[in-house]
C-alpha cells in the first residue's frame, strides 16, 4: 500500500524528493498517463467510500457494481479477510489495495508509484474530488439520501461543485481559488490548452541558450522565432539596450511573457490563465524539458560554435529524456 495514504494526507518535502527521483527515470508520457488514470481510480474509491461510510456497511448493489468494474475484486476481498483475520479493513480500503495491485502493480514493482501519487494528488481534479467527498461524507452522515448518485453522476457533481463545497473542505486557499476559476473552462478544453502551452514552452526552452548568448542568433533560431513569434525580435532589439546590465535569463522570461500574452490572451481575459499555468507546471513534461535544457545547455556552453540543433530534433530528444538523480 501507499506509504502515506493518498486518500488521507498530502505528502511533505521528503515525499517530493522521492517523487522527483522516481519521475526522472520514467518517460514523461508514461508517467502522465499513469497519473491521469490514478486520478480517475482515486475518484472511484472516494465514491465507494462515501457510500460505505454512510451505510455503515457495504450494500449488495454496490458490491455487484464494483465487481463488474473490477473483475475478481470480491474474491480478492475474501482472501484479504482470510489472510488477515484480525484486520477490520473497510471494503473501500480493500478496493484501494486491489487497484494498487491490479492497476498500478507494474509501477509499484518498477519503483515509480510514489511519483504517480505525489503529482496526481496535486491535480485540481483530485483536490476537487476530495472536497466533494468530504461534503458528501458530512451530508450523508446527517441524513442518508433516498438514493445514492451513480459514479458518473457523482463525478459530474464534483466537476460542478459549489463554492460552499469548496469553502467547507480542508484545502489551502490558493488551491480552492484555482478550482473555482477552473469552472470557467471545460475539462477537455483545459487539457488541450495545457498541451498547447507545454508545446510553446518546449519551443521557448529550445531558443533559450541562443537568446541568452546574445546576438547574433543562429540562423535557424532567428528564422523559427520570426515565423512563430512575429514582432518578438524587434521588441527585443529595443528592450536589451534599455537595460544593458540585465541578467541573461531576462531575455528568456520575455519570450515566455510574449507567448503567454499572444497565444493565451483569451485565457487571461476569461480569468482561467492561472489554472492553465498551474496545471502546466504540474505536468511531467514541464519538469522534463527543464531538466533536459539544463543538461543540454551545459554541453552546448562548452562548444558554443557547434551547429544549433533543429527544433523538431531538440524537442524529440527532450521528450525521450530520462536520467538518474544522484543520491543525496
Amino acid at each position: 500500500m501507499w506509504r502515506h495514504s493518498p486518500l488521507e494526507c498530502r505528502a511533505g518535502e521528503e515525499a517530493r524528493r522521492v517523487a522527483e527521483k522516481e519521475a526522472a527515470r520514467i518517460p514523461w508520457l508514461r508517467l502522465h498517463a499513469a497519473r491521469e488514470k490514478y486520478v480517475e481510480w482515486e475518484g472511484f474509491v472516494l465514491w465507494v467510500r462515501a457510500i460505505e461510510e454512510a451505510e455503515g456497511d457495504f450494500p449488495e448493489w454496490l458490491a455487484e457494481f464494483v465487481e463488474k468494474r473490477c473483475r475478481g475484486f470480491l474474491k480478492f476481498g475474501e482472501k484479504q479477510k482470510r489472510d488477515h483475520p484480525e484486520s477490520q479493513a473497510s471494503f473501500w480500503y480493500n478496493l484501494e489495495c486491489w487497484i494498487n495491485e491490479r492497476i498500478f502493480g507494474k509501477a509499484w514493482r518498477e519503483g515509480w508509484m510514489n511519483a504517480v501519487g505525489y503529482y496526481a494528488e496535486r491535480d485540481l481534479a483530485s483536490l476537487r474530488n476530495h472536497a466533494h467527498w468530504e461534503f458528501c461524507q458530512r451530508r450523508w452522515k446527517r441524513s442518508k439520501p433516498a438514493a445514492y448518485p451513480s459514479f458518473r453522476d457523482w463525478l459530474k457533481a464534483s466537476a460542478h461543485c459549489s463554492d460552499r463545497v469548496l469553502d467547507e473542505c480542508e484545502m489551502p486557499g490558493e488551491k480552492r481559488h484555482l478550482i473555482k476559476l477552473s469552472r470557467r473552462i471545460r475539462p477537455r478544453s483545459l487539457r488541450n490548452a495545457v498541451e498547447r502551452y507545454l508545446e510553446w514552452e518546449v519551443f521557448a526552452y529550445w531558443t533559450r541558450a541562443a537568446l541568452e548568448a546574445g546576438s547574433p542568433l543562429p540562423a535557424s533560431v532567428e528564422r523559427e522565432v520570426k515565423k512563430r513569434c512575429p514582432g518578438f525580435l524587434e521588441a527585443e532589439a529595443v528592450a536589451r539596450p534599455a537595460n544593458p546590465a540585465e541578467e541573461s535569463h531576462c531575455r528568456f522570461n520575455r519570450m515566455i511573457k510574449w507567448i503567454e500574452d499572444h497565444e493565451f490572451a483569451d485565457a487571461q481575459k476569461r480569468g482561467w490563465f492561472d489554472v492553465l499555468r498551474y496545471q502546466a507546471r504540474l505536468h511531467p513534461r514541464h519538469a522534463r524539458v527543464v531538466d533536459y535544457w539544463h543538461d543540454w545547455e551545459a554541453g552546448w556552453a562548452k562548444h558554443p560554435t557547434a551547429k544549433y540543433p533543429p527544433f523538431d530534433r531538440w524537442r524529440d530528444a527532450a521528450d525521450r529524456y530520462t536520467f538518474e538523480l544522484a543520491k543525496s
